[in-house]
């Protein structure tokens, strides 16, 4: 058994709006481009190292036959291992990876590659009852993600902005983090920050093929008064547009080694994984859910809030990092004020997108790559999922290079 393992190569897609760059291409397609990247990221061909491949994808009706999404990507690579494909909601990569966490720990496999996928735009609209007949009058057709929500249960934005009341997260404070998560994707566009992680997705179209090369959902031109114009959505009393993400497409992949395969093979890791954990609490709780899984993750792996130098909560709403933060920090408002420093440096799901399938392992690559570009440290990122479930990662980095 192993009880040492290392994120070895991660990439992702750059992240598409809603109907836009990415919306025609098959997320079979989209997932093999970005994983042939990840498996090409250390200079040699990694695919004959992987044992097997677990895809986390939430909408498996977006593919043109939605079942065992995972083993159609594997196969499309090329890859012949087992392939499981879950959904966690929001959770599913991280749940995914933590999942061939465990294959490593019992000593079943030491190698595998973990994919995240999803393209919104592609959803089909839901005609229940059409098996029966129609008897009289018109069919309906219902949007499965317009509003994101659950029978018996309020709409994800809702819970989004309820969770920001009961902590005391103002609308002025949503918006202004909304803000802050486009300046700060800008910074990071225009000093080159995603380079190691993004891809160019070669996308066909009528006229022959072009790459797209940069996430296209980030709005860095617009203003807090554009943001606080915004009516609130859903019947939420805080949850707007502009303080929210999109409905979005991408993709994100990454190779995961325990550390004496990585050893063996000669290759250098991008981070050490040091723990992952996934909690739960009330079906309302997505804006809090993500404290509550740093703070496992923080237990597992024996580290403390202090030994922290890296946050990434993933922006499903702009409510979860600062109401997940608020509780880290219990009263301390200058404790507050330090996490939201280390919070989402480069930005966050509300500029660059959240296609909900892919997020969770984008946020663990984008810490892994911004703690190794900042000379090492230690980090932990987390994201929540419908219905108040949460994953958390740990990663750990010693710096230097990385292409």
């Amino acid at each position: 058994m192993s009880s040492s393992f290392v994120l070895i190569a991660a990439k992702r897609s750059p992240f598409g709006k809603y109907l836009g760059s990415l919306s025609t291409i098959d997320p079979v397609d989209l997932a093999a481009q970005v994983a042939r990247a990840a498996l090409a990221q250390p200079g040699r061909d990694l695919a004959p190292e992987i044992e097997q491949v677990f895809v986390g994808n939430c909408i498996q009706a977006s593919f043109e036959t939605g079942s065992v999404n995972g083993r159609q990507i594997a196969l499309r690579l090329g890859i012949d291992g087992f392939a499981t494909t879950f959904d966690t909601a929001c959770c599913s990569p991280l749940t995914a990876l933590r999942t061939a966490l465990w294959g490593m720990r019992l000593g079943e496999i030491s190698c595998a590659l973990v994919i995240g996928i999803e393209s919104m735009s592609r959803t089909p609209h839901v005609a229940h009852g059409l098996r029966d007949g129609v008897r009289v009058g018109a069919a309906e057709l219902t949007d499965p993600i317009f509003p994101i929500e659950y029978r018996g249960y309020s709409s994800v934005a809702v819970d989004a902005s309820n969770g920001a009341a009961r902590y005391g997260v103002s609308r002025h404070r949503l918006d202004s983090w909304a803000l802050g998560s486009h300046l700060k994707w800008a910074a990071a566009d225009a000093a080159g920050r995603f380079a190691d992680e993004i891809v160019p997705i070669e996308v066909k179209g009528r006229r022959g093929s072009t790459l797209f090369e940069r996430d296209e959902f980030p709005r860095p031109t617009t203003t807090l008064a554009k943001i606080s114009a915004l009516p609130p959505v859903f019947g939420s009393a805080t949850t707007t547009a502009g303080n929210a993400p999109g409905l979005n497409d991408g993709c994100a992949a990454a190779v995961v080694m325990t550390a004496a395969r990585a050893a063996e093979l000669g290759l250098e890791p991008l981070a050490e994984i040091v723990e992952a954990a996934p909690v739960t609490d009330a079906p309302e709780g997505i804006s809090w859910i993500p404290a509550l899984a740093i703070r496992a993750v923080l237990e597992r792996g024996a580290l403390d809030l202090a030994d922290i130098d890296l946050i990434e909560i993933n922006e499903a709403f702009a409510a979860m990092p600062l109401v997940s933060t608020r509780i880290l920090a219990g009263k301390d408002d200058e404790l507050w004020l330090s996490l939201l420093e280390r919070t989402n440096v480069n930005g966050g799901a509300v500029a660059i997108g959240h296609p909900v399938g892919a997020s969770g392992l984008r946020i663990a690559m984008t810490l892994a790559y911004e703690l190794r570009r900042r000379g090492g440290g230690i980090g932990v990122a987390a994201i929540c999922g419908g219905l108040s479930q949460g994953e958390a990662i740990a990663l750990r980095s010693g710096g230097g290079e990385h292409a």
